[in-house]
C-alpha cells in the first residue's frame, strides 16, 4: 500500500515537473461544440468511465475512457473535437 502511494505521488510530481496537468471532468465540462459532439459520436451505445482534461505545452486534449461491447477503450480529442491518435 505504501509503495502504491509513493508511486502515485511520484507520477503526480513528474507530470507537474514536465508541465502536464490532468484533471478529471464531466461531460458537461467538455466544450459543447466540437469536442462533446465528437465524444458523443464515438461513445454512442457505450458507458463512459471517465474523462480527463490534459493540459500540456499550451494545448488541451481530452482523454475518454469508455466501455463498448464489453471492451475498455480510450479515445483522445482536441478541444475542437479532432481525434488525436497515439496521445497520452
Amino acid at each position: 500500500m505504501v509503495v502504491v502511494l509513493l508511486l502515485g505521488s511520484l507520477l503526480v510530481t513528474s507530470c507537474a515537473l514536465f508541465g502536464k496537468k490532468e484533471t478529471v471532468v464531466t461531460i458537461n465540462e467538455v466544450p459543447p461544440l466540437g469536442c462533446r459532439v465528437a465524444i458523443d459520436k464515438v461513445t454512442a451505445g457505450s458507458t463512459i468511465k471517465s474523462i480527463e482534461k490534459i493540459e500540456s505545452g499550451g494545448k488541451v486534449t481530452y482523454e475518454v475512457e469508455y466501455i463498448k461491447d464489453g471492451k475498455e477503450l480510450d479515445a483522445y480529442f482536441t478541444e475542437d473535437g479532432q481525434p488525436v491518435k497515439g496521445a497520452q
